[in-house]
């Protein structure tokens, strides 16, 4: 018989009122203050600077305040001005041809901002190619996606790393999933050789057969630089990320684990935490990250996305994960010489030191609250070129 866990989705729908508290040598970098030992990074043979892009024309672009600035949006809503995470400037660097996988319950094909970015797709339950939604509860996937990939392409949105090649891995969170198949969905994104794959879900109690796929693709996926892999900290509100009795997949070492940012630039108040804790991002609370939904009337919210205000918005750490996810693809596209170890190493040390009251970062700019802090594009990208 197989063992079968219950996975439990990162997200949930939250309306809080109140706010969450390639070299041997180093080079040391300093944010908000605090040193932080960055290894040597291999900028040989890089490819060309890319033309900017303008993401303007896109729709919904000023409504997504996580990873765009727009001033009269953010005084509309009193949105702390530090909360995105600060890719607005000089857009050039987009995911091109990175490849990236998103383990997820299921995956609208036909999304009009999807079109052009998907290349392969697995379901692990009915070892096929079909991945599209089997009931009427299968939309997280969708919204995890559109976060990260949504093409530029003047319709709707815009997802931090638009120019990705996605490959999504459908796995049943209906009910249960076997451990034998969290472990195939790990196996097939490193039989793709993925560069970065997101898991906006956790078991709540990883099996070693599991934590020993993670692992290995962590380490040997990319051809031996090792694979990307970000999981969401869950929303439990609690130290529930490597302490002593947390024991899910983003207490890994090995991944990175993100917790959630509000629009005060502070850690909300669901957010979990811990010792294995790594970055945070905007996650949404009071307002909600905007992104695709399922086409019509099969979405949380009907139409074709889902939007920051509505009563189905999302929300939660699997709203951050794939914004750190399509961060890591950004950085892979400037630099592919980036090892895995490279990446967590630069989005860790250029990180914001967001509520230094309420995170409280010890002497190695470390917090159990809010990790190294909340990712920022630009001053990550600026450490790998």
């Amino acid at each position: 018989m197989k063992k079968r866990n219950t996975i439990f989705l990162a997200f949930m729908l939250l309306f809080f009122t109140g706010c969450g508290g390639g070299g041997s040598g180093t080079t040391a970098y300093v944010a908000s203050s605090i040193p932080c030992t960055l290894p040597d990074i291999d900028k040989n043979n890089l490819p060309p600077l890319p033309a900017a892009s303008d993401f303007s024309a896109n729709p919904l672009y000023r409504q997504q305040w996580a990873i765009h600035y727009d001033q009269n949006f953010y005084g509309q809503y009193r949105i702390f001005d530090d909360a995105s995470i600060h890719m607005d400037g000089d857009q050039r660097f987009i995911g091109r041809s990175v490849k990236v996988a998103v383990i997820d319950d299921a995956l609208d094909i036909y999304h009009e901002d999807l079109q052009g970015t998907i290349v392969q797709t697995y379901d692990v339950s009915t070892n096929s190619s079909d991945v599209l939604p089997s009931d009427g509860t299968q939309n997280h996937g969708m919204e995890v996606s559109g976060v990260i990939a949504a093409r530029d392409n003047s319709l709707g949105l815009v997802g931090v790393a638009p120019e990705v090649e996605l490959y999504f891995i459908k796995m049943p969170f209906s009910n249960t999933v076997s451990i034998s198949e969290i472990v195939e969905a790990f196996a097939k994104a490193k039989e793709w050789g993925v560069d970065v794959v997101n898991c906006s879900w956790g078991s709540g109690d990883v099996s070693e057969t599991v934590k020993a796929a993670i692992v290995d693709l962590a380490r040997n996926g990319r051809g031996g630089k090792g694979t990307v892999i970000v999981f969401a900290a869950g929303n439990g509100g609690d130290d529930a990320v490597g302490d002593p009795i947390g024991n899910d997949e983003s207490s890994i070492p090995e991944v990175i684990a993100v917790g959630a940012t509000n629009i005060y630039n502070q850690r909300t108040e669901y957010s979990n935490y811990g010792p294995e804790l790594d970055l945070m991002a905007p996650g949404g609370e009071r307002l909600g990250i905007t992104t695709t939904d399922r086409t019509g009337v099969e979405g949380d919210d009907p139409g074709n996305y889902v939007e920051y205000n509505s009563s189905s918005a999302f929300r939660g750490t699997s709203a951050a994960a794939p914004i750190v996810t399509g961060v890591a693809a950004r950085l892979l596209e400037a630099n592919p010489n980036l090892s895995r170890t490279d990446v967590m190493s630069v989005l860790k040390c250029s990180a914001d030191k967001i509520d230094a009251s309420g995170c409280g970062y010890d002497q190695n700019g470390f917090s159990q609250f809010c990790g190294y802090g909340k990712v920022n594009v630009n001053a990550a990208l600026s450490l790998v070129r």
